[in-house]
């Protein structure tokens, strides 16, 4: 599980990366932790899934020891979507070992996510 300050708002966010919330506690008032999917994945059961739950102290993105990667099916289009919600997503780099390009952005509680361009052979 990864902790964050508001699960609602790390919920809103990651529903601009395509995750959904497949579950959450308590089922009224404030999340304390829920469970994301990719609805749209072609097995979503075990496609991509995150579990997010309410931190019980200050979230220090400064000390944070995480990165997460995401494949993007069209990098550029996905950037712009991100920008357009006010999003500050990083410029798309093209080091050597992502040719097809990468960029990075901050999810509300400053953990990193590079969000990279899915190729022929991406599993």
């Amino acid at each position: 599980m990864v902790h964050v300050q508001d699960v609602e708002s790390s919920a809103t966010f990651y529903r601009l990366l395509g995750f959904e919330v497949g579950n959450f506690v308590p089922p009224s008032g404030p999340m304390q932790w829920a469970w994301l999917y990719v609805p749209k994945a072609a097995d979503w059961k075990r496609g991509p899934n995150l579990m997010v739950t309410r931190s019980e102290r200050a979230i220090d993105s400064s000390v944070q020891e995480i990165l997460f990667y995401l494949y993007a099916n069209d990098l550029k289009t996905v950037r712009s979507m991100l920008l357009t919600h006010g999003v500050r997503a990083g410029e798309i780099t093209h080091p050597e070992y992502l040719p097809d390009g990468e960029f990075r952005v901050e999810d509300p509680d400053g953990y990193t996510l590079m969000i990279a361009q899915s190729a022929a052979d991406t599993p």
